[in-house]
């Protein structure tokens, strides 16, 4: 039985809200001044993983990641390289659920155990996978429009709250355009468009390379704007200086909304906006990673969902000791050991092998 094929909004808005749902919780690493910037920049770049994916995709009829890796690689690598692939899926999926529970602790439940909440968020993110991709992505476009929604409220609140001063964004590249390139090619590139190798996993039902290429180049031109527009909003109203120091910027931000001392403290709001996009990024990382295990040992879809949800909210406590520490380990250590290996180097290399493998199409 043939798949059916998600259409084209649905693939689209989930794919925008996951390269925005933590992007905007954290924003661009403010690294550099100008760190509006430096999202525009790394959006050429990005555009390569564009092609190296759709390329991988069409070369063997739009085959999802797995097979393509076990047709690269031959039976024994290639499901090593579906172990590694479903772990990394797995790691990223415990690393955002910290995210959002750094995010909970800080705006919305201080006192809360973190355990407690941990569980309760990993069980809603395995009762999400149940239904599939395609009930994910029809999840999104919901979120999508609440999130869209709730950004544009925010910049109009904060307007009318006069907490918008543009001469904020001065000095204008006062340290010059290497450091803005140089950050973007470190950090940028790789979170948050790398990342969207996970959709390789599930393509099939998602319209194969051609609907791969359009709607991925469609995500990310709306994504580097909308980070763009979010980076240059906290910009103005707290400064370069303040954005530097903010560990959630955006909420900082919304908590310097005041009118008439009746609307206030919106920060709360956002949050809640924001734990729905990281849902759904967490729901797409976990369900790749048990299509991963599925395929290797043949396993009743959906068995190992609820497993790899606990597996990741124990992962999530245990990656790192503290919030400082976490920060550091994302944008210095994963980026080199994980992020660049696994979304440019074996893809390329598998890229190869399969042109070289399957040269007009036979087995060489």
């Amino acid at each position: 039985m043939v798949p059916s094929k998600t259409n084209a909004v649905d693939m689209f808005a989930m794919q925008l809200v996951f390269l925005l749902s933590t992007s905007i919780i954290f924003g661009t690493p403010s690294v550099v001044p100008d760190s509006w910037l430096v999202g525009i920049i790394a959006f050429f770049p990005a555009c390569l993983f564009i092609v190296i994916y759709g390329a991988m995709l069409s070369s063997q009829k739009n085959l999802g990641l797995y097979p393509l890796l076990e047709k690269a690689w031959g039976k024994v690598v290639g499901r090593g390289f579906v172990l590694i692939y479903a772990t990394y899926f797995l790691y990223i999926a415990a690393r955002n659920i910290r995210d959002m529970i750094e995010l909970i602790m800080s705006a919305l439940l201080r006192m809360s155990p973190v355990p407690v909440l941990t569980t309760l968020f990993v069980l809603i993110i395995a009762y999400a996978t149940l239904g599939g991709i395609q009930a994910i992505a029809r999840f999104a476009s919901l979120v999508l429009c609440i999130v869209l929604a709730m950004l544009f409220m925010l910049a109009v609140l904060l307007m009318f709250s006069s907490s918008i001063i543009l001469e904020q964004m001065l000095p204008f590249l006062s340290k010059g355009i290497g450091p803005v390139v140089q950050s973007a090619f470190q950090h940028s590139i790789w979170f948050p468009y790398g990342e969207i190798i996970v959709f390789l996993v599930f393509q099939q039902e998602l319209g194969g390379a051609k609907g791969f290429r359009r709607v991925t180049l469609y995500a990310f031109l709306s994504a580097c704007f909308i980070l763009s527009i979010t980076d240059l909003i906290q910009v103005w109203t707290l400064g370069i200086e303040g954005k530097k120091y903010s560990s959630f910027a955006l909420l900082d931000a919304a908590r310097l909304i005041n009118i008439a001392n009746i609307i206030t403290r919106m920060d709360a709001v956002i949050a809640l906006i924001i734990i729905f996009g990281t849902l759904l990024k967490c729901s797409v990382f976990l369900f790749a990673c048990a299509e991963g295990l599925t395929h290797i040992f043949k396993g009743q879809q959906g068995k190992y969902n609820f497993p790899l949800a606990l597996l990741a909210g124990a992962f999530s406590i245990l990656v790192t000791r503290n919030s400082a520490e976490h920060m550091i380990e994302g944008l210095k250590y994963v980026i080199y050991t994980l992020h660049i290996p696994l979304q440019l180097v074996v893809p390329l290399l598998t890229l190869l092998l399969l042109r070289i493998r399957y040269r007009k199409g036979e087995s060489t």
